[in-house]
């Protein structure tokens, strides 16, 4: 058949119901040569008792081809909306897509939610049982993939079910080795332009000395947004808060591109309200994402580890008890307890046996700092995006390490 035309496309639908635990609903999608699902499946709370508690685990399939190959996106959140939308490794294999949703976020929470089964080796487990299901109906090869968190968990799943795919892309994948983890403060004062690290700082002591007029303008701009920061101590801490976190963010989401742009201290207040206001940090320190990211401060608290912050060169313009937001705030009602031997455990793995392997970073991204160690003779491999942040992706590597990555999908593919 045409390219164009999805192998048993008229059956695909039937043989995924067939499936013992599986919900199939077919949307709507303008991709030509696909059909989109909506899948929901049962899946154990505790893997170690299967006959116990169960919720349901909501996931996402583009179908092409039975014989293509299948990219098994591992999302380290919620779901991102009911979209059709094809992730890079998916449109350079044209691939089919499964995307699943990590346990414990939005739709796929148990309840009541027992924070002990929220763990890296219950996900792996989730998305172990999705591959046992799904893989006899595509016998094309299988390559799971995640940015960010979801690159973390995608790496997870080969720690503990390394034979469960052919290879893995992990996209700005950390390992933080401790809560906190000093290593990113480190990266912090030495990453890009010494300059605009000097404009950074002087910029986060303009906020603070004129927090009366910037708080003015926080009221009532993120009011208007419906936002509220009572859980971190109300919109004065929340500003501390997103300043100390601000240099953290602007190389994590902006760049060198916009060290020129950095106000001075003869900004006026509007100006520098404006350039802080399109930084993510209050939107972190909101009410809204700490809850929609208490399950991500829960793992980060037990396994995951976080990045520390320095505010030594602000304490003498702070006033509150600010929060240190990458180390976020745990679930009202669970009680965390690091295991310092769970990330360390995922890094001897990766250097010992983590075969077909690529890690792809930003060169100016804080996360960075956690990026994994690998072996290219045990199969692992590294790259780095020139000035990029953490959306960097494989099209935005050099001409060279594209070819190279494209040449390493095709063997293993």
């Amino acid at each position: 058949l045409p390219r164009s035309v999805p192998e048993c496309s008229t059956t695909i639908d039937a043989l995924l119901a067939e499936i013992d635990g599986m919900e199939v609903e077919e949307r709507e999608t303008q991709l030509e040569g696909y059909r989109f699902f909506e899948l929901r499946y049962t899946q154990p709370v505790d893997h170690d008792d299967p006959g116990g508690a169960v919720f349901t685990q909501r996931m996402t399939l583009l179908h092409r081809s039975a014989a293509s190959p299948m990219v098994l996106n591992t999302l380290g959140y919620g779901g991102d909306g009911y979209d059709d939308f094809r992730i890079e490794p998916t449109v350079m294999l044209d691939a089919n897509q499964l995307r699943v949703e990590h346990r414990f976020f939005s739709s796929s929470t148990p309840s009541p939610r027992d924070w002990r089964f929220l763990t890296i080796e219950q996900a792996a487990a989730d998305h172990h049982r999705v591959v046992e299901a799904i893989k006899p109906l595509y016998r094309g090869a299988w390559i799971n993939t995640g940015a960010s968190k979801g690159g973390m968990t995608a790496v997870y799943h080969r720690r503990f079910y390394p034979d469960d795919v052919d290879a893995t892309i992990a996209y700005v994948a950390p390992l933080s080795l401790g809560a906190p983890d000093d290593r990113y403060v480190s990266f912090l004062e030495q990453v890009g332009d010494a300059q605009c690290r000097d404009d950074l700082l002087d910029f986060q002591r303009v906020l603070l000395s004129r927090r009366g007029a910037i708080l003015d303008r926080a009221e009532t701009y993120y009011g208007r947004l419906g936002l509220t920061f009572e859980r971190v101590g109300g919109l004065e801490t929340a500003f501390e808060s997103a300043v100390v976190e601000f240099g953290f963010c602007f190389w994590q989401f902006s760049g060198p591109s916009l060290c020129p742009q950095i106000p001075n201290s003869s900004a006026s207040d509007d100006e520098v309200f404006d350039f802080f206001k399109n930084s993510w940090a209050m939107f972190l320190a909101s009410d809204y994402d700490m809850n929609l990211l208490g399950p991500y401060y829960y793992q980060a608290a037990s396994q995951l580890g976080y990045p520390a912050l320095s505010a030594a060169d602000l304490e003498d313009l702070l006033v509150t008890e600010w929060v240190n937001l990458e180390k976020g705030l745990t679930p009202v009602g669970s009680t965390p307890v690091f295991n310092p031997t769970s990330m360390p455990d995922i890094q001897q793995w990766v250097l010992a046996e983590g075969e077909n392997m690529l890690f792809v970073y930003g060169e100016v991204d804080p996360w960075s700092a956690g990026a994994f160690e690998v072996d290219e003779t045990v199969g692992s491999y590294r790259f780095w995006v020139n000035q990029g942040t953490h959306s960097a992706i494989i099209n935005a590597l050099s001409s060279d390490d594209q070819g190279l990555v494209r040449g390493l999908l095709e063997e293993w593919t």
